[in-house]
């Protein structure tokens, strides 16, 4: 493994090493790093980690029907509207998790987000997802590349 893997980032021992994700014995493992407005999935092997899925919180389109307002459904009138795009990219990211569980496509998470970002996505995953993350990391590695994961 290059100097700076996985194991420095995530704090994982040398499953990775062995070419298989970190709970290979139970099956797909998810690696989510996310924060406020965008997000990846990775995968691991003994060659490191790997990207295959990318969002952000740009193409939401969560507005009204009536074009003229062009107001968020999920915007109240006095709160900011930055900070509403985050809460609900991370209620996204929540939901994504969520419905790869129910779909049987991940059998262990991983989750890395920043202290505001974690308590948000955590307080809406379903009990299944969070009953299969295995680890979560209070950091936001969101712009580290995946070869330095």
């Amino acid at each position: 493994m290059k100097a700076g893997g996985s194991r420095r980032a995530w704090g994982i021992g040398s499953n990775l090493e062995s070419g298989m994700d970190m709970d290979s014995k139970h099956g797909v493992t998810w690696y989510v790093v996310a924060d406020g407005g965008k997000a990846r999935v990775l995968t691991g092997s003994g060659r490191g980690m790997h990207t295959v899925h990318v969002f952000d919180n740009s193409g939401l389109g969560n507005t009204d029907d009536d074009p003229a307002t062009a107001r968020s459904q999920f915007t109240a009138p006095e709160s900011d509207p930055h900070e509403q795009a985050k809460l609900t990219f991370e209620r996204k990211v929540a939901d994504e998790l969520n419905e790869a569980v129910q779909d049987g496509r991940v059998d262990s998470i991983v989750l890395t987000a920043p202290a505001h970002a974690m308590h948000n996505i955590r307080k809406h995953l379903s009990k299944a997802t969070a009953a299969v993350v295995s680890r979560s990391l209070t950091k936001d590695l969101t712009n580290v590349p995946d070869h330095e994961l």
